[in-house]
């Protein structure tokens, strides 16, 4: 399998256990950290805690299949976001041939805050070098 490609991911959804917000609905985001890229989805306004993406994608260059990907939901806030709660995940686990869907388990302070729903589809860099059938 090769280590270097694209993964094309989804957010679709999060179920969140952690409210920041006293009065009203959160407005949810997602921070993606790779050691090479820094996505950021929309805010779900209003979103609360089910908040949808709808399927929002967003393609990694993976230079190392085995690098770390950290994922952040935020509250957006005028002053300052608040974090809803976190997780890393190895690109690895997104990059399954076939793809994948699946939900992972965020943190706030070592207690699950939630969980987020994400697909991955995997596109090895060594894809364009196979014989066409």
């Amino acid at each position: 399998m090769s280590t270097t490609g694209k993964l094309n991911v989804r957010v679709l959804e999060a179920r969140l256990l952690r409210d920041t917000e006293t009065f009203g609905k959160m407005d949810v985001y997602c921070l993606f950290n790779t050691r090479m890229q820094r996505v950021r989805t929309k805010t779900c306004r209003s979103g609360g805690k089910e908040p949808s993406w709808n399927g929002e994608e967003f393609v990694v260059d993976v230079k190392y299949i085995g690098d770390d990907m950290t994922i952040q939901c935020l509250d957006e806030d005028p002053c300052k976001s608040d974090l809803i709660g976190e997780t890393i995940i190895k690109l690895s686990s997104l990059a399954i041939p076939g793809g994948l869907d699946d939900w992972f388990v965020i943190q706030y302070h070592g207690k699950e805050a939630g969980k987020i729903h994400l697909t991955g589809e995997w596109h090895p860099s060594d894809e364009a070098l196979l014989p066409i059938t």
